[in-house]
């Protein structure tokens, strides 16, 4: 079995408060964003939302990601990490995952091994113990979070 998770010691939360921030995932045929995260952190506890359509003339508000009230995100084990990710489709880049998740809903946060390769991100689904494909998604910069402010209002 291929192997690609590294056991990568963490000090501290597997995903830092410089984590935090606004994410976004692309469109792969017409390059065009089509959907927004927000990851937060406060009153010690990690929350996933997403922008959405409130149906109210075409407003946009964020809808916190979550089943039957299990609304905080908690690391999971670096076992059930290895489980998820020692998988052929995820042998390259080498690097180490961190995962946090409530009972739906999760962030994932890719650290290579190289230094030249980016710190990568993805929102998690999970259906019971499993999980489902991960999206992709990028940490939106200032350009980005200018561009979203203008559709927004």
């Amino acid at each position: 079995m291929v192997s690609n998770v590294y056991n990568i010691p963490v000090y501290g939360k597997p995903i830092e408060l410089e984590d935090q921030g606004i994410f976004y995932a692309i469109n792969r045929k017409t390059g065009a964003i089509n959907n927004v995260f927000h990851l937060v952190y406060e009153d010690n506890e990690w929350y996933l939302y997403q922008l959405k359509n409130t149906g109210k003339d075409g407003e946009m508000g964020w809808v916190i990601l979550a089943d039957h009230g299990d609304y905080p995100l908690k690391s999971i084990a670096s076992e059930e990490v290895k489980r998820y990710f020692d998988k052929p489709e995820y042998a390259e880049p080498k690097g180490a995952w961190q995962v946090m998740r409530n009972s739906r809903y999760g962030i994932g946060k890719f650290t290579p091994v190289l230094n030249d390769e980016i710190t990568r991100y993805a929102m998690i689904l999970f259906s019971g113990a499993e999980m489902l494909v991960p999206l992709l998604i990028l940490k939106a910069d200032d350009d980005v979070l200018q561009s979203l402010a203008q559709i927004d209002g």
